[in-house]
């Protein structure tokens, strides 16, 4: 599916990179517009007072200094005025009362004497640049200075036109007869900087031009694996989870997401298999508990309408009636503890263990082994002092369970049960073996799930439902062990449940 371009959305990543690429852009292009004006600023008004400056060099210092008061000052004014003024520049000598005594100026000096009949041309060269003025109180200060006066001010003259000026001190340094005023326009510069100005407004404007059809350009082509992993990801339907992101897209983070992403993807589908799989055993364990209640009820309710029909009367069919409703109810109520036991263990709750000799516990509860076999030969193999991490009650239930299934699939005559205990490095081993029918391989996947007999006619004739293997497996799991089963049809079978072994430390 063909996304829709939304470049202008504002919540849209490819408009939030390239807002914050054009914001960091115009940062950049104010920072060194900044940085470029006040360098220049300062270039071009430092040449300006250079120009001043070497104006001053053409006045003999020594005699400027033997001019001693304000009588000489004046005699000498004209003479300072000549040496130091020069074409667009005004000058002026200031008295130390801060009072123009003597002021001067030059017009443009680029003009062809030969031909000013124009009248601009000869307006140009009558003009004279106006004399800039400081307050007295500034001329002041500047007399109360010590040393040379160096550098320059920006003083608006008469016509509100900025001029860059500089001064000199006459006479003595500490105590000076006078200053020299030297200025001249800062027109120039300014024009300079207003140009310059405008061109770089033009230049910034053209590279936020260039700038965003690059960056439009390279971010649609960075995100374009981003966009790829949307589609795929909007296309996975339930049906499609197996689907995987390419992790190959030689961009990190992108790779990291695409593979975080297939991570997520397979718990999901792990997830879901496992609830379509817990469904399906849901489901087929209501049919067969259904199947398993509806057998006895069944028996119960024949038994009864046999007895309501008139049987009662006959106290031989009323007994074994009555025989039959006890062994049927006996058999739903063994029905409906397993279930109960299966319930709980399903919970995983935290179980009870204490260090437990299994040697003992067979020995403990032999006799009912053996009420349970009837004619079958019981074989102990037992090992002294088999410490296991375990619950005596719980593992008890386990070996009634596994002597029950070997009784039901061995002869009663024949029949040979091993019940064996044995160490094997961090586990304890409990192994019970017969010499029955034994199970296929088809089947050993399948006799732990609920209600699965491995000969049904049998497990029936001895009241069995599927579930004490079932149990079996459930509380070996909470146990935190394993069993496994090796068997072979028509020689026997063989449980192994390996449990923790206590420390022997």
């Amino acid at each position: 599916m063909k996304r829709p371009k939304n470049i202008l959305k504002t919540n849209s990543l490819k408009w939030q990179l390239l807002s914050r690429f054009f914001l960091i852009l115009i940062l950049l292009l104010i920072i060194i517009g900044i940085l470029q004006y006040v360098t220049m600023k300062e270039y071009l008004y430092g040449g300006k007072e250079q120009v001043l400056d070497s104006r001053f060099h053409n006045l003999d210092e020594h005699k400027v200094q033997q001019i001693q008061t304000s009588v000489d000052v004046i005699k000498n004014s004209n003479n300072l005025m000549d040496k130091t003024i020069d074409s667009n520049m005004s000058g002026a000598i200031i008295d130390i009362n801060g009072n123009i005594v003597v002021g001067a100026s030059k017009g443009p000096s680029n003009i062809d004497t030969n031909d000013i009949s124009k009248s601009k041309d000869l307006d140009r060269f009558q003009q004279t640049v106006p004399i800039p003025k400081l307050s007295q109180d500034d001329y002041k200060w500047l007399f109360k200075q010590s040393g040379t006066l160096e550098g320059y001010r920006l003083v608006k003259d008469e016509n509100n036109n900025l001029q860059i000026v500089s001064f000199r001190k006459i006479g003595n340094l500490d105590f000076p007869s006078g200053l020299i005023q030297l200025s001249i326009s800062a027109k120039p510069v300014e024009d300079i900087l207003y140009r310059q100005f405008y061109i770089y407004i033009a230049v910034s404007i053209l590279t936020l031009i260039v700038g965003g059809i690059f960056g439009i350009t390279v971010f649609k082509y960075t995100l374009k694996p981003l966009y790829n992993m949307t589609n795929i990801v909007e296309n996975i339907s339930v049906g499609e989870l197996n689907t995987r992101l390419p992790v190959d897209n030689k961009q990190l983070e992108i790779d990291k997401l695409a593979s975080a992403f297939n991570t997520m993807l397979g718990k999901i589908e792990t997830s879901f298999e496992k609830e379509q799989y817990i469904k399906e055993k849901m489901r087929q364990f209501i049919s067969d508990a259904s199947h398993e209640l509806r057998t006895p009820l069944t028996s119960i309710h024949g038994f009864v309408e046999v007895l309501l029909r008139g049987a009662a009367k006959n106290e031989k069919q009323l007994d074994l009636a009555l025989n039959s409703i006890l062994i049927e109810s006996e058999r739903l109520n063994k029905l409906v503890n397993d279930l109960l036991l299966l319930t709980r263990l399903d919970q995983h709750a935290p179980v009870k263990m204490d260090k437990e000799n299994i040697s003992d516990i067979i020995n403990e509860i032999y006799p009912q082994l053996k009420i349970l076999s009837k004619e079958r030969k019981i074989e102990l193999q037992l090992k002294d002092n088999v410490l296991a991490h375990a619950n005596r009650d719980q593992i008890k239930q386990v070996i009634y369970n596994l002597m029950q299934n070997a009784v039901r699939h061995t002869d009663e005559e024949k029949g040979i049960i091993s019940i064996i205990t044995d160490c094997e490095k961090d586990f304890v081993i409990l192994k019970v073996k017969d010499n029955g029918t034994g199970i296929s391989k088809e089947n050993i996947a399948k006799i732990f799930d609920r209600f699965f007999r491995n000969e049904s006619h049998r497990s029936r004739k001895y009241g069995g439902y599927g579930l004490g293997l079932s149990i079996v497996k459930s509380i070996i799991d909470d146990h935190y062990g394993k069993i496994q089963v090796n068997s072979k049809l028509g020689v026997g079978t063989t449980f192994s449940i390996y449990l923790k072994r206590v420390s022997q430390k």
